[in-house]
């Protein structure tokens, strides 16, 4: 008797069906998934990042122990808050980035330093507080150095441009959220 079952074309018949059968979707399953990498985004959180209440709560906790000194000193209520635009940031970044490695550093970071205007500056900034960023780095070393080293955070920068004029709260004294 001829045998007319092929063990190889049944094997293959079934391994397509289950190719077939794994690529489709649920689409209920496919939303939610959809939904969770929107929820969960492309990036990853970086280290520092706080929620809402805990900004809250630092702003409170300088409210509590700050505002009323400084504006006791400099009789008038102060900034709580400067904003720069994140073109401004990112252009910052790229700048700051560049004038690094000119100056012969490796831009490791921003240092964000509190400041205040001058009595005699203009639009209605005198005396008030502000910020201003600077690059921190390291000096670049040789690599072909043979010389095993641990680097440290690095240090402001030396003749890096700095970045300040951003925006005060509306109005300065308004405390988060604004």
């Amino acid at each position: 008797m001829k045998n007319y079952f092929n063990w190889k074309s049944v094997c293959m018949y079934v391994c397509m069906l289950f190719i077939s059968y794994s690529c489709t979707t649920d689409d209920s399953k496919s939303a939610e998934n959809d939904n969770d990498a929107l929820s969960s985004s492309k990036f990853k959180a970086p280290p520092g990042l706080i929620s809402p209440e805990r900004a809250q709560e630092l702003n409170n906790n300088w409210t509590a122990s700050r505002a009323s000194a400084i504006e006791a000193a400099i009789g008038k209520p102060d900034n709580r808050s400067v904003k720069f635009s994140l073109q401004d940031m990112r252009a910052y970044l790229d700048y700051a980035e560049n004038q690094s490695q000119d100056l012969g550093y490796e831009m490791d970071g921003v240092r964000i330093y509190f400041a205040a205007y001058g009595e005699h500056e203009a639009n209605g900034k005198a005396g008030r507080a502000t910020v201003f960023l600077v690059p921190t780095g390291n000096r670049n070393v040789s690599k072909a150095s043979m010389i095993p080293f641990t680097r440290e955070e690095g240090g402001d920068i030396p003749g890096g441009d700095g970045l300040n004029m951003g925006s005060s709260g509306h109005p300065p004294n308004s405390n988060y959220p604004q």
